[in-house]
């Protein structure tokens, strides 16, 4: 991509700050998991997060040492940070064309009964996807070179798939012809 995924341009932002914009109204806390360039990210994000004083309320960064082993131990470090949450989004950087309203609809399908929330469009699985407490020690025990599809097929996962009208759940942005 030539840059950073995170930094990446939308709307005269970076990637991840339009992200962050729209997660923090149905987030409480913000965990960004930085890896490859993490310092490099972290300065240019921060630039847009301390002239906002919500994001700068629930926004901070960890770096994970372990990036190359893959995004699944970027969710293990997020998780140790946001252990105390009764759920997580889980969310890639590169999806900022999801709209407001998709995680204010994404949110309330948080039910009791399931503690694996994913969004399917037209059949297809897609992301973000939220996560229950109930299962976070089964994912910092796994090895952190799994994968998600390792964990969605634990037999404690009692997964909900929620069918909604946002195609762009199924976003994966990762050559310059994807933009």
């Amino acid at each position: 991509m030539g840059k950073p995924k995170a930094l990446l341009i939308q709307n005269d932002l970076p990637f991840a700050i339009v992200i962050l914009l729209k997660m923090q109204v149905v987030c409480e806390n913000i965990v960004v998991v930085v890896g490859h360039s993490g310092n490099f990210i972290q300065e240019e994000l921060k630039k847009y997060i301390d002239d906002n004083y919500q994001l700068r309320a629930k926004v901070r960064f960890v770096t994970n040492k372990n990036y190359s082993e893959g995004m699944f131990s970027s969710l293990q470090c997020g998780l140790r940070e946001l252990n105390n949450s009764e759920w997580i989004l889980y969310h890639f950087v590169d999806q900022p064309k999801l709209n407001l309203e998709f995680y204010t609809n994404f949110s309330k399908q948080i039910s009791k009964g399931f503690n694996w929330i994913q969004p399917t469009f037209e059949g297809v699985n897609g992301h973000p996807i939220l996560i229950h407490n109930s299962i976070f020690k089964f994912i910092l025990d796994l090895s952190p070179d799994s994968s998600l599809r390792d964990l969605k097929n634990h037999p404690g996962v009692r997964k909900k798939f929620w069918q909604c009208d946002y195609p762009e759940v199924l976003q994966d942005i990762d050559t310059p012809s994807d933009l």
